[in-house]
């Protein structure tokens, strides 16, 4: 009989050009390219590479096609009224977004594409109605696609140190691997559907604390222990009660996760002499008594990406609960990578069961 493989760890499922993940040597590619390289290049023309797009312009294209509709403000507005969390509002609304003309060349990710334009519109007038504020007009003259996203959020003159930061931490997300959002990209994809429910399923998986929603839970902790000094005590009571400290380690992982490194150096120079200073000093002190004591253990973990994101998305005025929609703003050109690539050899992903229930 078989072994089941619970969460399909390890398991090779289908083949892939687009990332490449080596969890054993701390390293990550995008089609062939180092990460350390990438992160030196602006993040459209990183998005170009990863969706093989070798049309040039398609930053032209995203500024040209990001603005909201009437009918899409009106609709936005009324979600925003309903209380729901703004990751549950982004998943919901991508299936009612894509129409239009544009992206043609994409094929079946055409309307796809035109989600990702309107993106950064979406969720920062989302985050403008939810905090009382009007939205801000789109600025159509801003080439950089993450500029225009901090400008409609609220920063009226993002700093070149702050617009760099963001850009950086925007391309560590842009994919990932089959990843749990990524995967459930695929396995609706493989049924045919439009590009639309296929982004919508990425989006509600990525929600989840165990996935995308990491980043929070990890500021939520730093927040919660309120000191460097009370870090180390945090640490040990959670050890001991079995809590599980969220943004340390990671299943890909055996070494440092090579996102995380650049992640934490510029969560460490945004927050230099500003108040968000000592929540990095406390995050920084929890990853350090954490080491030490899984060392204690034999084990080596360190701090993953989300660990110390929420300090970069802080300084640039997110509130913790729009962190993992700035993910999605990323994580969806991987998705629609995954969802021209799944195309090209399709087959219907349906997995067997082992019954364990009473026989009839």
């Amino acid at each position: 009989m078989n072994s089941i493989v619970k969460g399909l760890e390890g398991l090779e499922v289908d083949d892939t050009a687009i990332c490449l993940v080596e969890g054993t040597a701390g390293q990550l590619s995008y089609r062939g390219q180092p990460i350390a390289a990438l992160v030196k290049r602006p993040f459209v023309e990183v998005v170009s590479l990863v969706v093989a797009d070798t049309t040039a312009g398609l930053a032209d294209e995203l500024r040209a096609a990001g603005a909201l509709t009437e009918h899409e403000v009106r609709l936005l507005g009324e979600a925003a009224a309903s209380g729901a969390h703004p990751m549950q509002i982004l998943a919901g609304l991508t299936l009612l977004l894509g129409g239009g003309p544009g992206f043609e060349r994409f094929g079946d990710a055409a309307a796809g594409f035109r989600v990702a334009a309107k993106l950064p519109a979406l969720i920062a007038g989302l985050l403008r109605l939810r905090a009382g504020k009007p939205m801000i007009d789109y600025p159509i003259d801003v080439l950089d696609y993450n500029t225009r996203f901090l400008i409609q959020a609220g920063t009226a003159d993002p700093s070149e140190h702050l617009c760099e930061a963001f850009n950086v931490t925007q391309i560590l997300q842009i994919e990932h691997g089959f990843n749990a959002g990524t995967f459930t990209a695929r396995v609706i994809a493989s049924t045919l559907a439009d590009v639309q429910n296929s982004l919508a399923g990425g989006f509600a998986a990525l929600h989840g604390p165990l996935h995308g929603g990491a980043d929070q839970a990890a500021l939520a902790m730093a927040d919660e222990v309120g000191d460097p000094a009370a870090a180390a005590d945090f640490v040990d009571h959670c050890l001991a009660e079995g809590r599980k400290i969220m943004g340390m380690g990671h299943r890909e992982y055996k070494v440092l996760d090579p996102r995380a490194r650049f992640v934490k150096e510029l969560a460490a120079e945004l927050s230099r002499e500003s108040p968000l200073q000592a929540t990095f000093q406390i995050l920084e002190a929890i990853e350090a008594r954490f080491r030490t004591r899984m060392l204690e253990n034999g084990k080596s973990l360190y701090a993953n990406l989300e660990f110390y994101k929420g300090v970069v998305y802080r300084a640039a005025g997110l509130p913790p609960d729009f962190f993992t929609t700035a993910f999605a703003m990323a994580r969806v050109f991987g998705y629609l990578a995954h969802f021209m690539e799944s195309r090209v050899d399709n087959r219907l992903i349906r997995p067997a069961a082992r019954y364990v229930g009473v026989m009839p």
